[in-house]
Formats: C-alpha cells, sequence, structure tokens
C-alpha cells in the first residue's frame, strides 16, 4: 500500500508520490469537505494562480487549503519540457507554503487538447478544502496515464503503442485499477464516485461496457476530453473523484 501523509495545513490527507511535482491524491481531514470550482473558460496559469489566491482568502480559507489543480497545456512534452513545467508550476505553490518538507500535497491533473488547443499553460479547475460538520469521505485522484512507477523503460508503459481495441482495453483497465488502489488506500468508498474524466485521442465508446460499467462509472457522467495525456508516449489518462459541492465561476 502506498504511504499517506497529513498536511495539516490544508487539512486533507494525500497519497506521497516520492519526488513527484503532485501526489496521487487527497481526501480531507473529519470535519471538512472538498469544494470544486471550474472555470468558465480556461484562464493562464498566472491568472490562475491570482485567482485561487484572492478567492481563497474571500472564503476564508489560507492558501494552504487548496488541494488539487487541474491544468491545460498546448502540447505534450518531452520528459525534459515537462521537469521544466513543473519547476514552474511548483514554484508558486512553495511560496505559499504547500509542501510538506521536499514532498507535494497536492493533486493534479493535467492534458494536451487537441481542439481548442491553449496558447499556453492554463487552469481548468481548481480544489479546495472546506469546514463541513459531519463531513467524511470526499477523495479526488490525479490524472493517471497508462505507466508502471518504477518499471524499466521499455515495460513502462502498458501495451505500448498498441492502440488497437486490444490495447486500448489493456491500457484502460490497467489505469481504472490504479483508480481503485488509490481509492482505498485513502480509506474510501469507490461507490461514492460522483465523477471521471478520461483523457484520450481515441474513441472511448467500445470501453464503455468492458471497463467503465464493470467499475459502475458509465452512467455517472464521463467527460471524455479529446486530448493528449501531459508527456508524449502516452495514450490514455483518466482521474476520479468525490466531490459533492461544485461550482463553475467566470474569472474575467
Amino acid at each position: 500500500m502506498p504511504d499517506i501523509m497529513e498536511f495539516k495545513p490544508g487539512d486533507y490527507k494525500f497519497i506521497v508520490s516520492p519526488g513527484g511535482p503532485f501526489s496521487s491524491g487527497v481526501t480531507p481531514m473529519p470535519g471538512f469537505a472538498l469544494r470544486r470550482v471550474r472555470f468558465a473558460r480556461p484562464v493562464p496559469m498566472a491568472d490562475g494562480f491570482a485567482f485561487i489566491k484572492m478567492h481563497l482568502e474571500r472564503e476564508g480559507r489560507p492558501v494552504t487549503a487548496l488541494a488539487a489543480c487541474e491544468l491545460r497545456s498546448p502540447a505534450a512534452m518531452t520528459g525534459e519540457q515537462f521537469q521544466a513545467f513543473n519547476g514552474e508550476y511548483l514554484r508558486t505553490l512553495h511560496q505559499w507554503g504547500c509542501k510538506a518538507g521536499d514532498i507535494n500535497p497536492l493533486a493534479r491533473s493535467n492534458l494536451a487538447p487537441i481542439t481548442e488547443v491553449p496558447r499556453e499553460a492554463m487552469f481548468f479547475a481548481f480544489t479546495y478544502t472546506v469546514p463541513e460538520a459531519n463531513a467524511s469521505g470526499d477523495f479526488l485522484i490525479s490524472g493517471k496515464p497508462e505507466i508502471r512507477d518504477g518499471a524499466p523503460p521499455a515495460e513502462r508503459i502498458v501495451s505500448g503503442r498498441d492502440v488497437s481495441l486490444k490495447g486500448l482495453e489493456t491500457k484502460a483497465r490497467f489505469v481504472m485499477d490504479a483508480m481503485r488502489e488509490r481509492v482505498a488506500a485513502l480509506g474510501c468508498d469507490w461507490n461514492n464516485v460522483t465523477a471521471a474524466q478520461i483523457y484520450t485521442v481515441h474513441d472511448i465508446r467500445p470501453l464503455l461496457e468492458p471497463v467503465f460499467a464493470h467499475d459502475s462509472i458509465s452512467q455517472i457522467g464521463l467527460a471524455w476530453y479529446p486530448a493528449w495525456p501531459p508527456v508524449i508516449g502516452m495514450e490514455f489518462e483518466v482521474d476520479v473523484r468525490c466531490v459533492r459541492t461544485e461550482l463553475v465561476i467566470d474569472a474575467r
């Protein structure tokens, strides 16, 4: 089982991803809930951070209550480009105190749309903790592509470049199994999933019955974004969440 740490300044726990720029998922501490805000239209990353700070202050929450970020990028990146991007992304968060020693506690997803392609890195949504009496069970799992963590390079990408229906089903099943494992690691209930987001350029319809219906999420309103996962070579990424309060805000 993965390590779980408390991030007391944010009132949540998270799945540790050692050395990673984000955690594998978060769940609030007892007496707190998650609240998600989606921007009506994505905003540049710097503007997004400024809006989040203002929003949290207005809500009476510290900036460390920020628990997850959802981003959009102009294109899938090389490993080196991804590292450089993460350095820029983490600079603001670390200035805010959103770190636990050398560990990054926030959950995250990122993708590169193939339509309405942004000119620069953008904020799509963010999630934070709020006090709520008797609240329990909320969670948000970071985007996970078909990558075997710690595997040799030749074995790292599940099914390699196979994007046949069989290959995609293998990739999707691997990712969904990882989602279930992460939810269980946080001590949360899979049956409480309120939303799932799928990031792939491939048609997901043939996967509805064998993968998503199998996991009892095919009728909760799957959000399919025609997009690449953030790093070149990946084909399929998913995140899931249990968030009961969600807002859409025009940040213009």
